[in-house]
């Protein structure tokens, strides 16, 4: 919940779209000051002032309970719906991922958002690229995506590997994956360091013969037939990787 969009950087500030996502997507949650700045890995004085004007606003509550000030969003706010839902589909991407995947967790070891969308470049009619790996199969995955696409009201662009495969594949050399791992991942189930260990190596890294390409050359070669095959499967027409 602490990734930014692209699209309210022209509404508002990054450190103000971190906070609303904070406090609004967990409405149910009283935040310590100390406590959030933690969270957003920043100062207590940097979002101190940020949180008084939110509160001012109408946007959070204000409690004061002995020395410490807690902060909780105001579900009375007449926009506190509507902000919810903005800042779900932006900012609270991840975390919609995140709980859809959550049925089939037993049968996945990790999964992540990658593309246009983890870089933070992403239009308001890019897609979400996933890659999932695991033993789950397309055909139970691409119905609980369905879900995650109606909420965030964009496309889950799925990829689908076994760990074996995926293994296998790194160690070969294969050109859209190792962009891929070579790029910025947002994390919907399993860690930096479960991918890492899995494959073997830091992500990031890139063997000499195989130098790291950008996740939009590398992957039209491969990312056309395997976005062919997954979007069959989710019942729409293909869509092409690194929107």
């Amino acid at each position: 919940m602490d990734r930014t969009s692209p699209l309210l950087d022209v509404l508002t500030t990054r450190l103000k779209q971190r906070i609303l996502s904070a406090t609004l997507l967990q409405p149910e949650r009283s935040w310590y000051l100390h406590e959030l700045a933690r969270q957003l890995h920043t100062s207590a004085s940097s979002i101190q002032h940020e949180m008084r004007l939110f509160a001012s606003a109408g946007l959070l509550t204000r409690r004061q309970d002995g020395n410490r000030v807690y902060y909780q969003a105001d579900q009375d706010s007449p926009i506190f719906k509507a902000l919810f839902e903005l800042l779900r589909r932006t900012c609270g991407l991840v975390e919609v991922v995140r709980e859809a995947l959550r049925p089939l967790a037993e049968k996945i070891d990790v999964a992540f958002i990658y593309g246009s969308v983890a870089a933070g470049t992403e239009g308001s009619a890019s897609d979400v690229d996933l890659m999932i790996v695991g033993s789950a199969p397309l055909s139970e995955i691409a119905p609980v995506l369905r879900a995650a696409e109606n909420e965030i009201g964009r496309s889950v662009n799925p990829t689908v590997y076994t760990s074996q495969e995926l293994i296998r594949k790194v160690r070969a050399g294969h050109h859209f994956l190792n962009s891929v791992l070579g790029e910025g991942l947002l994390f919907a189930h399993g860690t930096a360091d479960d991918l890492a260990k899995l494959i073997g190596r830091p992500l990031g890294d890139t063997s000499p013969d195989q130098p790291r390409r950008t996740a939009r050359s590398a992957g039209r070669s491969r990312a056309g037939s395997e976005g062919r095959k997954n979007s069959r499967a989710l019942g729409r027409p293909p869509v092409r990787h690194g929107v």
